[in-house]
């Protein structure tokens, strides 16, 4: 597979990348190298985990990454991967915002010639940011739903209640580490939703697993109703900081909330909105639930070329699955084992 930089944009390499049609793998991750160097080696294009555009800029020993304000559209670490038994470290910038992608190219882009003039990578990355700061520092206000923030702030509910038993017990989150199941311990799984509108009865589910019980385990799904108010009490901000002053590793809890798009949890596109949970219901998914999984399609495969499946949940008509309180306090236990 060609590992040749196309001497044009970053947006262009990128492409690319996703198509699969160049990039080499040797650090562990597909990577066009560019044709900007450093004494530390070649400046590279990659993509994020969830397809989002990334740059990896060398760093020798002594380097660190520079300080940047917190933003809601741009990632900044320091990552290590290994290439022919070397260790190898980069400034690893992601750009978190899809509607900022072509803003982010262009920034990559001037970075690329000031170092090709030069500048050290942290040098270029910090001088490069303040230029573009009123583009790149929008906050996420407009990205960032009134779905969304409800969405995190039912998992931010239930977070809180495992804490509550045990401070380990964020170790069941694992919707954030890419799990089909929101929270899962053993062969105990919680599928979270929520909805705006009391009267409204449908859920989304966002894949073909969603509501596939685990073999020889169990599977529920709670729903929050969830009435945005004006200075209400569950708001990203309050139930976030609650959770990590509970947490025994607050760190890897803050990690957790980075990856499903929260790296700030005082921004304010997260907290433009608040709520007050108005019910809950819980369900238990087992046969006859409606659903849509993989086990109910022939060969359990989904046909040739259908990618990324979702659909409406009418519960409605799944009131013989409602559960009482009881198990909820039951099942909040097990995910604390």
């Amino acid at each position: 597979m060609s590992t040749e930089y196309l001497n044009t944009s970053a947006s262009g390499n990128w492409g690319l990348l996703r198509t699969g049609a160049a990039g080499g793998g040797d650090l562990g991750v597909l990577t066009i190298p560019t044709d900007v160097s450093t004494d530390a080696g070649q400046v590279r294009l990659a993509i994020g985990p969830n397809d989002e555009p990334r740059v990896l800029l060398p760093l020798d020993g002594r380097e660190s990454a520079p300080t940047i304000p917190e933003s809601n559209a741009l990632s900044i670490s320091v990552s290590s991967f290994k290439s022919n038994g070397r260790v190898l470290r980069f400034l690893d910038l992601i750009c978190l915002s899809p509607d900022l992608e072509s803003v982010f190219g262009d920034l990559v882009d001037e970075m690329l010639a000031r170092i090709a003039r030069d500048e050290s990578c942290v040098d270029a990355v910090r001088s490069t940011i303040e230029d573009f700061r009123s583009l790149l520092m929008r906050a996420a206000a407009g990205r960032i739903t009134k779905g969304m923030a409800a969405g995190l702030i039912a998992e931010l509910l239930v977070l809180n209640r495992l804490l509550d038993r045990t401070p380990s017990a964020w170790r069941a989150w694992l919707g954030p580490t890419g799990d089909r199941h929101d929270f899962r311990s053993g062969n105990t799984s919680l599928e979270i939703k929520s909805s705006l509108r009391p009267g409204a009865s449908s859920v989304t589910i966002n894949s073909l697993d969603q509501l596939e019980i685990p073999t020889g385990g169990s599977l529920h799904l709670l729903r929050f109703v969830l009435e945005p108010v004006s200075n209400g009490m569950l708001s990203v901000s309050s139930l976030a900081r609650n959770a990590l002053s509970k947490s025994d590793n607050p760190e890897r809890l803050n990690e957790l909330l980075a990856a499903v798009g929260c790296s700030n949890v005082d921004a304010e596109g997260w907290n433009q909105y608040s709520f007050r949970c108005e019910s809950e219901s819980l369900y238990e998914v087992r046969p006859g639930f409606p659903r849509l999984v993989i086990s109910m399609l022939t060969g359990g495969l989904a046909p040739r070329g259908v990618h990324e499946v979702s659909y409406h949940v009418d519960l409605s008509v799944a009131d013989p699955f409602l559960c009482n309180p009881t198990v909820l306090a039951e099942l909040e236990e097990r995910l604390c084992t």
